[in-house]
């Protein structure tokens, strides 16, 4: 994951033509305070960023809104609330995150390990 959440959400706000003062009214925000989020010397909020994604044009599901999630997370030192979630509903899941951390499993590994699960890869396995 490159970039920010400010980089994110400006280069978003732009592309959709949107100047920085109109995006803050509509997302019901004093410009001075977006403008510091949009900088990074305030952290996003923790509260109305559905909102913020609803006018970026961001879908829930989709790529683009899990990154929007996950930036707004990590700028706030924050685990995603999904994640959090996941995390508790699952025994294996901190089982998993350990081996990864003790097997020191490299990112090129990872990924390959999330494509197998998308491919459907690791079931022929099983």
């Amino acid at each position: 994951m490159n970039g920010s959440f400010g980089e994110f959400v400006k280069e978003r706000r732009l592309a959709a033509n949107c100047s920085l003062r109109q995006f803050a009214k509509k997302i019901g925000m004093q410009p001075s305070n977006y403008c510091n989020i949009e900088n990074g010397s305030m952290p996003p909020p923790s509260t109305g960023l559905d909102s913020m994604a609803s006018a970026l044009g961001l879908v829930k599901g989709a790529d683009e809104y899990t990154q929007f999630l996950d930036l707004a997370a990590k700028a706030r030192d924050e685990v995603p609330a999904d994640i959090a979630r996941i995390v508790k509903e699952s025994a294996l899941i901190p089982a998993l995150l350990r081996t990864v951390e003790g097997e020191k499993v490299s990112e090129k590994q990872i990924r390959g390990i999330i494509e197998d699960i998308k491919s459907g890869r690791s079931k022929k396995r099983t």
